[in-house]
Order: structure tokens, then sequence, then C-alpha cells
């Protein structure tokens, strides 16, 4: 797979919009375009398929200066390839992790959205993982046999314009329904295989990206076809029946467009994939086999690790009926602490970010001790690595600023933080 113009950046660059533009021999109004296309494609989603909330800074232009985002993958508009290419060596790493813990990270894609399919027969950039997921609610739901009616034999009586008749009933295959789960996974597979050809053309960090995008597809594809195991041998090519519906979508697909611009990409949310990768860390140093206790809930060695939830609220769900998402909440005995995680590298937390932990650590904390953990790419030389305060009424406050970094060997900084975590007040 070939493409006229290609035109690449790292993820949180803020670059020249015209310098950009020559580089990759575009217009700037072309780039800006470009660019404004991807933020509102990705701005179509306000939760990650596995239902996460997903606020993820999106690519932007301001005036002559555009900002890359924090979304790694391959965007195409028209004839332009958009390449974002991670900040960190060792992108595939942090993936890696996160599908040791979960066993699978697809549902952290973010692919073309209906809307904006460029081409639907290689539907791979998220038509395909739609279409999965209709093909197993038919290979597991619907009936496998059908029962149809036989005139002139059998021991039932009917009446119709001729007099009466003597019928019975004949179990039969389901064959439409073979028909279109067989005709669904050969246009899935067909286009994991051409998009495969893409792959090669990407650089490392990104190519490793949109490789487990198209093996959690190729997955899919198994997983269905172990469900309907009965499909390949009872396919004769024939009609659909009542399933035209998926087999449309298989044939055609979703070509409508939004502006006469269409594009379709494969992103991956990198600021969601740093905190549950530190999740992941976390869950893995804590040594002990993990029994689920909830969604986004692990609990390993008597410490319970939650993604994006509280597991209490004294105020803020009294005030607001919603618990507070810390990136991490980590639970041991009585007490509750708050990891955050920030992709990047820091000298201090913004207002914003300091406002927000003091909250968090005054509504979930318990036993007058309020702990937090800041995990970062890096911290800068005038970065302190803990901080604490007395607040009152024997209250004492107190926060550790940890280096977690795929590129580095983070276990280290990994366990002091659970020990500090775990440590009295």
């Amino acid at each position: 797979m070939s493409y006229r113009l290609r035109c690449e950046w790292r993820e949180g660059e803020v670059f020249s919009l015209g310098e950009r533009a020559r580089e990759c021999g575009v217009a700037e109004e072309t780039l800006r375009s470009v660019i404004l296309h991807l933020r509102a494609a990705l701005g179509e989603y306000r939760r990650l398929p596995g239902g996460l909330r997903v606020d993820t800074p999106r690519p932007d232009v301001r005036g002559e200066k555009a900002f890359g985002g924090f979304w790694v993958g391959v965007y195409e508009w028209g004839g332009i390839t958009v390449v974002v290419k991670p900040r960190v060596e060792k992108y595939g790493e942090m993936l890696e992790r996160v599908r040791r813990l979960f066993g699978d990270v697809s549902w952290l894609y973010l692919a073309t959205s209906g809307m904006y399919a460029a081409d639907a027969r290689l539907a791979i950039w998220g038509e395909a993982a739609l279409l999965l997921g209709e093909l197993w609610h038919l290979a597991s739901r619907e009936p496998r046999f059908l029962a149809v009616r036989v005139t002139g034999r059998g021991g039932r009586i009917g009446v119709g314009p001729r007099g009466v008749y003597l019928y019975g009933r004949r179990r039969v295959r389901n064959t439409a329904l073979a028909n279109a789960v067989v005709l669904g996974l050969r246009r899935v597979a067909e286009a994991v295989q051409n998009a495969e050809g893409l792959v090669d053309e990407l650089p490392q960090g990104v190519r490793g990206v949109v490789r487990e995008y198209l093996a959690s597809v190729a997955r899919g594809v198994e997983a269905v076809a172990g469900e309907a195991e009965f499909a390949a041998s009872w396919a004769d090519g024939e009609g659909v029946g009542p399933y035209w519906h998926v087999a449309a979508k298989a044939v055609r697909g979703h070509a409508a467009t939004r502006g006469g611009a269409p594009g379709r990409f494969v992103m991956m949310p990198s600021t969601k994939l740093y905190e549950l990768y530190v999740y992941s860390l976390f869950a893995e140093t804590l040594g002990a086999l993990h029994r689920e206790c909830g969604r986004f809930c692990l609990e390993a060695g008597g410490v319970r690790l939650y993604f994006n939830a509280a597991p209490l609220s004294r105020l803020v769900k009294k005030m607001s009926r919603r618990r507070p998402r810390p990136d991490v909440a980590v639970e041991s005995g009585k007490s509750v602490a708050v990891v955050e995680a920030k992709y990047r590298e820091l000298s201090r937390l913004d207002l914003p970010d300091a406002l927000r932990l003091a909250g968090y650590l005054a509504d979930v904390a318990q036993n007058g001790a309020l702990k937090a953990v800041v995990a970062a790419l890096a911290l800068s030389d005038k970065a302190k690595r803990s901080i604490r305060a007395r607040i009152g009424n024997g209250v004492e406050a107190a926060v550790y600023y940890a280096v977690v970094n795929p590129d580095g060997d983070p276990a280290d900084e990994v366990r002091r933080a659970i020990a500090f975590l775990k440590s009295e007040p």
C-alpha cells in the first residue's frame, strides 16, 4: 500500500504549520484541514470502546502554530498519511504490560467511526471490529437449525385455499446464518491481510500500535470462527435471508463522509495508556495472584487497586452524585491513597492538577493519612521527590514523586512508591 504524501510529527510537539507543510510537500491550508479533521474525528468519542472516559488532548491548530496532541497512530485523509510518533522509545512496552494484565488491549483503540470510513471493503480502521461484534452475536445467539413446514406428509392438519391438507415439520440447517457469518469473516480477514502492507511502512513505535490493533482484530476473527465452526461446512454461497443487514456491511461497509473529506485512522490515547501502564506496574509489583473485585478493580496481596475510580467518597458524591475518578486508587487495610499518572516531565504540578489531587485526598483518604503518588516520565532537577505538610488536628498530607518511564527500569521506583503508600502515617 503506497501513499503519495506523508507527514509526521511526535506527540506533544508544537510546530510551525507553515514549516511543517513545506517539509511534507503540502499547502499550509491543506495541512490545517488535515489536523482539524483528525481533531474532529477523535472528538466524536467521549469514551473508549472499553467504557473508559477519554480526555487525552487532541491535535489542534492555533493561528500559525499546531499542537500534535497525545494520540499515537496513523491517519489517512485523502492522499495524505499523517503519522504521529510516540515520545518514548519503548511505547510498545506499555502496550505489552497492559495486555499482560488484561489479556487484550483492543478496547483501548479508537478507530474510524462509520462517518469517516474511506474504504468500506477494507474497513480495518474500525468497522472491522464493529462487524466482528455483530458476527459474534449472530453466531452465539441466532438459531443454528430452523423448523420448516413440509406439506403432504406428517400428522398435522392445515386449511388452505385448496382445502384441507396434511403437513409436518422438518429440522434444517440455518444456511443463511452460515453464509452471512462466512462472508463477514472473509471480509475482515482480507482487511487484516491488506492492511499489513501499511504496517511495514510505519516508524517503529507507530508500527507496534497498528500491529497490535491488527492482531486483536485477527484474534477476534479466530474467536468468532471458533464460536461458528459450523458455518464453514454449512455455507453454500447462496442467500443470507434475514441477515442481509450484516452481509451488506461486509460488502459495502459505511462510506458516508462529512464535509466531503473522508479519513480513516487507528489511534491510541497515550495519556490513558500511560495511566493503565502505571496501574499494571503496581499490580505486577504486588507480586500476588490477582483477583477481580469489580470493573477495573484488582485485589492482590491484601491491596485493592481501582482504575479511574475511587472505592469511596465522603463529600464529592453527595454534592455531584458521582464519585471522583483518580487515575489509580490504592486501598490497603483502612487507608486509601491515590496515584496520579502524568505522561510528561514534571518540575511541579500545575495549579489545576494540584487542586484536583488535594480534592481527591481530602475526599477519599482515611485515618487522617492523606497520601498520594505522582508518577511521571521524568522529573526536573528542581523537582522534590517528596512533600509533606501537617494541616492540623493530627492530619498529615504526603506526596511522593516517582519516575515511571518505559525507556528506563521503573521496577524499583514502583516498589518504593508502594512501600510509601503502605507505610504508617
